[in-house]
Order: C-alpha cells, then structure tokens, then sequence
C-alpha cells in the first residue's frame, strides 16, 4: 500500500489526532508519520523541538473538535477582517492552518486571486516569445553585424534571466516579508493579499502561484523601470529573460509545495528549505527556486542531515 493510500492517526497529550491530509506537506516526509501511525508522539513531538507553527497546525487535526480560530471567521471572506487584526495579525498569519481560504467577497475578485499551475505557463509564455520577437527585430536594427546581433540579444535575455532570482529574493524578504504597522488596517490587508494568505493556508493549492491579473501589474511596472533603465533595443530581450526566469520560479515553487523529489536531487534539498522557512526559520531561506542570493545576504538555512531519506 501506498503512502496516499494511507489513514494516519497518532496521539499526542491523551488526544488523538488524523494527519491523514497533512502527511503529503510533512516537512519530515510522509514516511515519518507513517512510522508513528496508531501511536502516541507526545515523547517525540516534544523530544523533537516542533516549531510554534507545528503546535498551532495539530489542532487543526484533532479528531474531536472542529477548530476554528477566534480571531477570524473563517466562513467569511478574510480580506477586511485581517486589517483589524492590529498588533495580532503578524503572529496570527505566522500560525498555518489547513483550510481553503475567501479574500473577497466578489466572485470576480476572487477568481483573479487564485490560479492552476498550468495557467501560468499559458498566460506567460505566449508574452514571452512576443517580447523576444520584439527584440528580434529592435536588436537587428542596431547590430552592426551577426556576431553583435547574437550577443547583444542573448547577453540581453540572459542578463534578464539572472537579474530574476535578485529580485525573487529581495521581494520575498523586503517587501514580502515586511511586517506592517499594526495600526494600518489597509497595510495588513495588502501585506495579507500579497504573501500573508500564503503563509496562512501553505496547502491551498489554489494560492501557490502568481495568478495573471496581479503578476501582470507588477511585471508592467518592472517593464516601465527597466525602459527607464536600460537601452531601449535591450529592453524587450531583458523583460524576456526576466519573465522566463519568473515562470520557472512560480513552477518550482508550486513543485516544491506538492511534488515528491527524490532524495539526493536539487529538488529535494529545495523542498527542505523552502519547508524550514514556511514553518521553522520565517526570517531565513527567502530564495525558492535557488538559495544563491540566502548564501550573499547571510539568510541562508543550514539542513541539518538525517539518517533516512523523506517522501511525500
């Protein structure tokens, strides 16, 4: 039998507990649970260190209550509600829970917050091959010969490729992680929408990637910088390179929430990493599809090395 095939159930603290849904997320792998499947933890949970966010998860869990937060009904849409969260929202939205999550209560709203996996690479990659088109022709306007031509358009959408992971890393911990005032109900709300949702409910699938409508905004704004930047010839080829680079990362990231990496492979180390920022180190292990820009800025996380190979 398999591990999706698997009910789990353990006891912790005279209470029983089915993590049969959370098995897939574990950050220990599903194996780990399984091994304790009818069994009680509470010497192992406790042995182990869980982190604050492990403790807040399990009662998601518990067999015999139906819990829900106080500080927010989750029945409604959570948009308004979390602004007035005040001085509680940054240690609330640091607290995951395993629920599907409302931002609006505007059906069109809502269905311009979340997205499939396969949608980004459909919206996007059509762009893309417009925007290399495009520097195709403005490139081949200034080349004075082939041998220019071709670096000066592959220089420029590399240059785009690797400027994304820069900007994947300062985003996600600069403005991402930037915690707001707690008498700005606006902020809190915006902060919510933009990465605070993502830490709150980390198994919505629907909410692991940039849905088209607001990554389009800001990839508008990000064009605008770079024209103002950047020679006008070499800007399409950069916005090309820099939107490949986003794509792969929104993928990754997706991948590294719901896919099941073999051990020993690039993956599975970032699946690790990624894990340990969602629900150990918030402050540490910004970078998704790489941990370059972690090592540079001093942020990175260090895995500690485990004496069996985790599934999901």
């Amino acid at each position: 039998m398999g591990y999706a095939d698997e009910g789990i159930t353990i006891k912790y603290l005279g209470k029983e507990y089915d993590v049969t849904k959370f098995k897939k997320f574990h950050p220990g792998g599903s194996n780990t649970l399984t091994a304790f499947k009818g069994l009680d933890i509470t010497k192992q949970f406790i042995e182990t260190e869980h982190s604050p966010a492990a403790y807040s998860l399990l009662k998601e869990y518990d067999v015999k209550e139906e819990t829900e937060e106080d500080l927010v009904d989750w029945s409604k849409s959570l948009y308004k509600q979390v602004g007035q969260l005040g001085k509680n929202y940054h240690s609330w939205v640091l607290n995951p829970v395993d629920k599907k999550a409302r931002l609006f209560d505007s059906d069109l709203l809502e269905q311009l917050t979340i997205t499939q996996w396969y949608v980004v690479p459909i919206f996007w990659v059509p762009i893309i091959l417009g925007l290399t088109y495009s520097a195709h022709l403005q490139i081949g306007r200034v080349a004075e010969n082939e041998g220019t031509y071709v670096l000066n358009l592959l220089g420029s959408f590399l240059f785009g490729f690797f400027l994304w992971p820069l900007f994947e890393y300062a985003a996600h911990r600069w403005i991402f992680h930037l915690k707001p005032p707690d008498d700005w109900p606006f902020l809190i709300s915006l902060h919510f929408g933009l990465h605070g949702l993502h830490h709150k409910v980390p198994f919505d699938e629907r909410r692991l990637l940039f849905p088209p409508a607001p990554a389009a905004v800001i990839a508008f704004i990000v064009y605008c910088v770079y024209s103002v930047i950047f020679p006008a010839w070499a800007v399409p080829a950069i916005g090309a390179g820099s939107l490949t680079g986003y794509v792969m990362y929104d993928l990754i990231h997706y991948y590294l929430h719901y896919g099941s990496p073999k051990e020993g492979t690039y993956f599975y180390f970032m699946k690790r990493y990624h894990n340990q920022h969602h629900f150990v180190h918030h402050n540490q292990g910004f970078g998704i599809s790489n941990n370059f820009w972690d090592k540079i800025f001093s942020t990175g996380l260090t895995l500690k090395k485990l004496k069996f190979n985790m599934k999901w």
